[in-house]
């Protein structure tokens, strides 16, 4: 019958199908073994990277800040701390990767940590303004908002959430740092423990015994403030090394800048800090101490256009930081007797009076301001130069954005005022992101001027920042003249 074979033909088939079925086996078998191995081998490597060290000198840490905690804990014992932790987070986060924590903020047994995963956990309805420094400052910002009629946010459980993920992360982490002193933390702190990691919380007056005695550092909020975030004109609390007093100038703007002078502060606190723990920085290791700082790039050096300029100009900041004689073996160190500060060249605002001690006025909105858009911190006369040569350039037909900038960089200069190219390109690019209009009424100052304070407003907003009435005033002063 056509369609079906004979049974001596199905028998002469046999051995061939056998032979087929086998290799068709084997080749399963093969693929199954190759697929196997190839998960062992995978599952080898996360051992053995989980296994491995961090490099010598270096610990891998993840950072996580209950803001709201730790703010409102700060601000009820040192107001201008909670401001400085919030508006720098680079300041207390330097502190950390070197290991200040772990010893109480003395010198000996520290060790440089890796801060490679940072996250920060807040509550936008009342803490949303102080976002984009975090931001700024590589943080993962995690909104908690409130969840009851009460306030109460799901903070806590968020953070135990991420730290217990953090655990399989494909890095693996060999410290904690927990920026909060919630009890609650203690079962995960605990959990951390018996996964062999080393943990760090922040503790104030009231914090819980059992939280204390789960974690393996403890950072007393009296020293957090006082090393991390305090004025470091009294030295490194708890460091005995500190004898030499250090009194950095105030922030003050400057009525003629050879860079941008507004980062030198914040710069040369931590070098002198770097510098007295650590000891003299070679010149050629100061490019990477410097990159630890979000706007520092070394093609133009803050603005100072080469690293000895710059470290000449932190000299007039801190007086007993010295750079010692040009040459290729120069350092960065501290003089041997302290020198009695110059008198600060600041321009003199009407309104701040005594702004150091109160955290108001002028200055120190420039100084916030700074920190979080990163507008030139120039005083109003500045502006009021680069305002005016702007519109004599709109003027004489000048529509181009780099073009712009860098006439507004020469203008500026044959007035004695070396603009850095940052602060140039800042100005310029705000002006034409305002949608300011070049065809209309271009050519006065004042329409130049108020349409770049429209777009520092709106920056300010963007970044969940919104100014007051009093400050929207002081902005007016500041780059209106109004």
């Amino acid at each position: 019958m056509q369609g079906h074979s004979s049974p001596t033909d199905r028998e002469s088939l046999l051995p061939v199908c056998s032979l087929a079925l086998d290799s068709s086996k084997q080749d399963f078998t093969l693929e199954r073994r190759a697929c196997a191995r190839a998960n062992w081998i995978k599952d080898f490597d996360w051992i053995e990277s989980a296994m491995m060290p961090s490099r010598p000198g270096r610990v891998r840490a993840a950072l996580f800040v209950d803001f709201d905690n730790v703010f409102l804990s700060l601000e009820a014992v040192d107001p201008r701390a909670a401001k400085r932790f919030a508006e720098q987070p680079g300041r207390w986060m330097h502190w950390l990767e070197r290991g200040y924590h772990t010893t109480g903020g003395g010198r000996e047994g520290r060790t440089r940590r890796a801060l490679l995963l940072r996250n920060c956990y807040l509550n936008p309805a009342t803490f949303s303004r102080f976002r984009g420094f975090f931001t700024r400052s590589a943080f993962s910002v995690i909104d908690c908002p409130p969840l009851t009629g009460g306030g109460k946010s799901g903070t806590d459980i968020y953070m135990a959430i991420d730290i217990i993920d953090a655990l399989n992360h494909a890095t693996p982490f060999d410290e904690f740092i927990i920026l909060s002193a919630d009890a609650d933390f203690t079962p995960v702190l605990l959990r951390l423990r018996a996964h062999d990691r080393r943990t760090a919380i922040l503790a104030n007056a009231v914090v819980a015994p059992a939280l204390t005695a789960s974690c393996s550092y403890t950072i007393e909020q009296s020293v957090f403030i006082d090393s991390a975030l305090g004025d470091v004109s009294a030295g490194v609390p708890g460091s005995p090394e500190a004898a030499r007093p250090y009194s950095p100038r105030p922030f003050a703007p400057r009525q003629s800048l050879t860079g941008d002078y507004s980062v030198l502060p914040e710069v040369a606190a931590v070098l002198h800090e770097s510098i007295e723990q650590d000891g003299p920085i070679p010149a050629a290791e100061l490019p990477h101490f410097f990159f630890r700082f979000a706007n520092f790039r070394n093609s133009d050096w803050f603005g100072f256009r080469s690293l000895r300029r710059l470290a000449e100009a932190l000299t007039t900041v801190d007086t007993q930081l010295e750079c010692g004689e040009p040459g290729e073996e120069w350092q960065m160190s501290l003089r041997e007797a302290p020198l009695e500060p110059a008198p600060a060249e600041s321009f003199e605002f009407e309104e701040s009076a005594e702004p150091e001690e109160s955290g108001e006025g002028l200055p120190a909105l420039i100084e916030t301001i700074h920190h979080l858009v990163g507008v030139p911190a120039l005083d109003p006369d500045g502006f009021d130069l680069l305002f005016e040569h702007m519109a004599k350039l709109f003027d004489e037909g000048v529509t181009d954005r780099a073009a712009m900038s860098r006439l507004l960089q020469e203008r500026a200069g044959e007035e004695g005022m070396s603009l850095p190219r940052e602060a140039a390109e800042f100005v310029t690019t705000g002006l034409w992101q305002s949608g300011f209009d070049v065809g209309s009424d271009a050519s006065d100052p004042d329409v130049v001027a108020k349409a770049f304070r429209d777009y520092i407003v709106v920056r300010c907003e963007q970044a969940q920042r919104p100014l007051s009435a009093e400050e929207l005033t002081l902005v007016d002063e500041w780059l209106v003249g109004a």
